[in-house]
């Protein structure tokens, strides 16, 4: 059964992924359509090739950057394959970036699985690559806040939250209470549940610990501060004056936003916000959609498509295997 759910996991997410794509697309034609389609397809095409290889290349930094802080963490938790194969199975997983549910890192669990590499170990990072992301970006976040004193109070509010939370995530005392409250329980199910997550946490704070948290931190804020860079690129290419900081501000509360909003991609919220702030920053409505569809192309989208490629490359070479040995049992 469990080899059952390994070989058709893929497929069956890639219903989900084509109605992400499909309601990308209906957002996005819906956005533009509401705004004026010759103005916006004017802005677009004033970013040129070398506009676009700058951006994507500052993405290729950041999946490069963030790549390399999970084979950090894999290593910390004793979890080390071949670096190729890891990181395709890493790119395989913003395939999925999109679905509901997280859906590509259960792909990525379950190929890691294939090496021995336990769940726990491969949830783990993934917990702490996210939670280290979320408090890059509210740092990143504070750079738009100076300038937006209406957005300081929930930045300033979440980062108060990530600040007290992280003691406590590596807190024994804390692990030991939950245990005393799990044992309690009377639901076997539920009991269980809590114990795997709580192994969970505790092999998250492993990677909490100062040294692989200030590593991970760094190499997250550089990594996320390279979209904002790109960002600040379009911008300038589309003549809409701005600093750098700002720039960078403008992304990163843009996807905090989506990531807070539970939508899987910050699907139609990181625009809403991306497109508000850019207009306070005196960009015209159709300025500020091409800025923004521009960057989510660059960025998430080119993402899904990098992960689109690795899969197949996974897949393809999943079945080759399974195929010889076929044979040779023949």
């Amino acid at each position: 059964m469990e080899s059952q759910l390994k070989d058709n996991l893929p497929q069956r997410l890639l219903r989900p992924l084509l109605l992400s794509v499909v309601a990308a697309i209906g957002v996005y034609a819906g956005t533009v359509i509401l705004s004026d389609i010759k103005a916006v397809g004017s802005s677009i095409a004033k970013l040129g090739l070398s506009g676009w290889g700058i951006i994507l290349g500052l993405s290729l930094v950041n999946y490069g950057l963030r790549f390399a802080r999970w084979e950090l963490y894999l290593q910390q938790l004793q979890s080390r394959i071949p670096v190729f194969q890891s990181l395709l199975y890493y790119l395989a997983g913003f395939a999925f970036t999109t679905t509901p549910g997280k859906a590509g890192e259960a792909v990525r669990s379950l190929y890691l699985k294939r090496h021995g590499v336990a769940y726990v170990h491969s949830l783990a990072a993934f917990f702490t690559e996210r939670f280290v992301d979320l408090v890059a970006m509210i740092l990143l976040s504070l750079l738009a806040a100076l300038t937006f004193p209406d957005y300081q109070w929930p930045i300033l509010a979440v980062t108060a939250l990530m600040v007290a939370l992280l003691p406590l995530i590596r807190a024994r005392v804390f692990h030991s209470f939950l245990d005393r409250q799990i044992r309690r329980l009377r639901l076997g199910n539920i009991r269980t549940l809590g114990s795997r997550s709580l192994e969970l946490l505790r092999s998250s704070s492993t990677l909490l610990r100062s040294g692989p948290l200030l590593i991970g931190a760094a190499l997250a804020l550089i990594a996320w501060g390279a979209e904002g860079v790109a960002l600040y690129v379009i911008l300038e290419k589309l003549e809409v004056g701005t600093s750098l900081t700002l720039a960078i501000g403008i992304y990163s509360v843009s996807v905090l936003v989506g990531a807070l909003s539970f939508i899987p991609g910050g699907l139609g919220s990181t625009e809403a916000i991306m497109i508000l702030l850019l207009k306070l920053i005196g960009a015209d409505l159709p300025t500020a959609i091409a800025a923004t569809l521009i960057c989510r192309l660059a960025t998430l989208w080119f993402a899904v498509v990098i992960g689109g490629f690795a899969m197949v490359a996974v897949e393809g070479k999943s079945r080759k295997s399974l195929n010889s040995s076929r044979i040779e049992k023949r």
